[in-house]
Formats: structure tokens, sequence, C-alpha cells
């Protein structure tokens, strides 16, 4: 007897913005059935849904150059990469933990409206590696068909336990100070 065969991933294509659209993107390669909720302050405060995604997934379609800018480097510290509309938090750096420039991770938010789009870095323990996380609610899910039902649901989330640096993910139970 043959071993059972596993769902197909839909890998999408979506296209995304902040609030007020002074930033555009389009991801590729999206899975819907994994969503991140992870217990940090940052995360909880803005009701981050993170979707992790490799360099190379996210391009900023509308920057000052007109050029689209694929987020190719985790943790570059050439912010000309960046367009000038977004703008960065480390919390490592604004813990005293790390050099600016040198931070494992730092959210990117519009200048503008504040949403928070990006996670980016390098996680140098629990194998995690280089990461793009992406703001789930920031997609435009009715482009694809579907909507936040959809990337809600208690079998896509793994809680994350980011307030502890730790980043132990379960599936099913929030983290303390996490939410369902």
């Amino acid at each position: 007897m043959s071993a059972p065969s596993e769902t197909p991933v839909e890998k999408l294509e979506i296209t995304g913005s902040c609030h007020c659209g002074a930033i555009k993107y389009v991801a590729h390669n999206v899975d819907l059935n994994k969503v991140g909720k992870c217990n940090c302050t940052i995360c909880t405060a803005t009701g981050r849904l993170g979707i992790r995604l490799t360099p190379g997934d996210i391009t900023i379609t509308n920057t000052p150059s007109g050029e689209p800018t694929v987020i190719r480097y985790a943790n570059s510290t050439d912010v000309s990469l960046w367009p000038a509309e977004l703008t960065y938090y480390s919390p490592a750096f604004h813990r005293g933990d790390a050099e600016k420039g040198k931070e494992p991770a730092r959210h990117f938010f519009c200048k503008t409206c504040s949403i928070n789009l990006f996670i980016i870095g390098n996680i140098p323990f629990r194998d995690i590696g280089e990461i793009v996380g992406l703001n789930g609610l920031t997609l435009d899910l009715k482009s694809v068909g579907k909507n936040l039902k959809d990337l809600t649901k208690p079998s896509n989330l793994t809680y994350l336990s980011g307030r502890d640096n730790t980043f132990v993910m379960s599936p099913g139970e929030p983290h303390d100070h996490g939410s369902w």
C-alpha cells in the first residue's frame, strides 16, 4: 500500500499595499495555509499576521525611481535598496543588543500611514536564517478569491514566541501574551 499523498500546496502571486497606498508590492510563492502569529510586543500591538517568504519573493512596484525593487538581501545595510516611503524599526538596536546596520531583523513600516509591511532579517538561531516576513493583512486577498477568514483559519495558524526571543513555534495554542 502506498503512502497517502500530501495535499498539494497552492502557491499564489498576490498584490498588496499599505493603508495609504504609498507602498505597493507583489508577493510570489505565498502559501496562505502557513500563517504565523507572534506574541512579541510589535506584532501583538499591530495585529500582524506573518507569512514567511524567502528573499526575492517580494517585489516593491512603486519606488521613487520607477524601477521595481526586489527584496533580495535579508539584512542589507544598503538603505538605497528600499523606497524612501519605507522606514524601519529594529528591536535589537533599540534594546542595545546590536549595532545599527547589523541587526538580525528589521520591521519595515510605511512612513505615511505607519502600517507594518515586512520583517526582513537573518535570524542566527533555531536554524531560521534569512527571512522575509510579510504582513498577511496587507495582501489583496480578494484579488485571488480569498478573504481574511481563509487567512485566519485555526488550522493555518502557527504561534511563535517572539516576546522571549526563542521563536518556539506551536500550532493550535498561543504562547503567553499572545492572542487567538
